[in-house]
């Protein structure tokens, strides 16, 4: 027979699996399990309503960043439930390295990846995770004090699929309750006494003050973060209509007219900023709101000047446009391709068809076609990227490579996709940008080497 207090908890869960349709056509799902009170409850509670309907498997990440021992008895909880509740199981270890954005965010997102990983393997389609109300209400204002915006302060979603919480409308106490009236054990993490992790001192030193101040402060919070999630559906409609009309995909990041982004309300471009920081990076964190100011505040800025950003991305002035991309993308290995004459050559996104003819008739020449006496280069002809000190002759002389591209506005980010059509002499053709001062057609040519080229997509 299940007592008052057991009753109440599991009605509070089967309420907010209903509303969020939790587990609508879910057979299979894993559970992260920590051995701690939030997951050994949440076991136990899915266990209990669901019994055999669903198949869920408990999977321990160990970090390695505690005691040997205290592990060891997570681990040993892990197999304990799993032979309790007849789930399958696995103990996944990871490694943490140190980073910039720290041992605990790092931590969590290679957690995280890893339950990823693994649902992908088991083919689950739920991965379900503890956070209850009183991780809701830290989390709201851990974000509050790093500055992460108004999605930040939406803390923790009930559902953000293939993640969901079934806890998350419960205070700790109650949990902690629960699993006193069922009898379970469970691991308790002596880190959450240590006043120096910044998410235990606002649990132990803000919240209390803020309790002393409004009794219902987690009613409160909740609330706000409810509100704050209702009004970013509404927004997100817009800013994916807004992106897909404004944002250039380019090889290694996006193009984005902030002028034209200007047009809408601030709210809307900002959003769009960080659905491209998604998009690069799978996620917002290690970003706050001064990443996404620091951006904007290349409008004013002349053309070139750039800010580093997290996560080894970066935005740069380009012209009257930004580019947002990484790092680690921005350069591409050398190439040195020889060309032959009568077959195609495909390069980067491009593909080049060059052929010998004795008649061409410029008044028809099209743009992505240039054409040369092939009696005045001196091949072998190649294609290659730019290197340092190239340049073209012009009519007057010669002029540095960097300067064409200058003057005819190529992005700093395109530059290396950048195809030059050499000889030994050096660039003939800088491919449908600019042709060398050489080697042109006149009445006297015989032999007429045509090239043509095409973009792939």
């Amino acid at each position: 027979m299940l007592n008052r207090l057991v009753f109440r908890l599991l009605d509070q869960v089967n309420r907010i699996i209903t509303e969020f349709d939790m587990f609508v056509n879910t057979k299979k799902a894993i559970i992260g399990f920590s051995a701690g009170p939030d997951s050994v409850c949440l076991l136990d509670v899915l266990k209990t309503i669901y019994r055999d309907k669903i198949d869920f498997y408990l999977v321990y990440i160990n970090h390695g960043l505690r005691q040997k021992n205290i592990l060891r008895t997570e681990e040993e909880l892990t197999r304990y439930y799993a032979r309790k509740y007849k789930c399958d199981y696995k103990i996944i270890k990871i490694k943490v390295p140190k980073t910039k954005k720290g041992m605990e965010a790092e931590a969590r997102e290679r957690r995280y990846h890893a339950l990823i990983t693994y649902a992908k393997k088991i083919s689950a389609q739920r991965i379900v995770l503890g956070h209850n109300l009183d991780d809701l209400v830290e989390t709201f204002f851990m974000n509050l004090i790093r500055g992460s915006g108004t999605l930040g302060l939406q803390s923790i979603p009930a559902v953000r699929l293939p993640f969901v919480r079934p806890l998350i409308n419960l205070r700790k106490t109650i949990i902690l309750n629960y699993l006193k009236k069922r009898d379970l054990k469970f691991s308790e993490d002596l880190s959450n006494l240590n006043l120096n992790i910044r998410r235990n001192f606002i649990r132990k030193r803000i919240i209390p003050q803020l309790l002393k101040l409004n009794p219902q402060l987690y009613e409160v919070v909740k609330r706000e973060a409810d509100i704050l999630h209702n009004d970013e559906e509404f927004l997100q409609n817009i800013v994916r209509r807004v992106f897909k009309k404004l944002v250039k995909k380019e090889r290694a990041g996006f193009t984005i007219d902030l002028n034209r982004l200007l047009y809408y309300n601030k709210a809307v471009g900002s959003r769009v900023i960080m659905s491209i920081i998604k998009s690069l990076k799978g996620d917002l964190s290690g970003f706050a709101s001064k990443h996404i100011e620091a951006i904007w505040g290349l409008k004013g800025k002349l053309s070139g000047k750039k800010t580093v950003l997290p996560e080894n991305l970066y935005a740069r002035k380009i012209y009257g446009k930004v580019f947002i991309g990484c790092s680690d993308k921005d350069k591409i290995e050398d190439f040195c391709i020889p060309v032959k004459i009568g077959k195609d050559s495909e390069i980067a996104n491009m593909r080049l068809r060059v052929n010998l003819v004795k008649k061409f008739d410029l008044n028809r020449r099209s743009a992505n076609c240039e054409v040369f006496d092939f009696d005045r280069i001196y091949p072998p002809i190649v294609l290659r990227n730019r290197k340092a000190g190239d340049v073209l002759k012009i009519k007057k002389g010669r002029k540095k490579l960097k300067e064409v591209l200058n003057e005819a506005r190529v992005p700093v980010n395109e530059r290396d996709n950048v195809v030059l059509l050499c000889d030994r002499q050096g660039i003939l053709w800088v491919i449908g940008i600019c042709r060398a001062y050489q080697a042109y057609i006149d009445k006297k040519t015989r032999n007429i080497l045509k090239v043509e080229f095409e973009h792939l997509d």
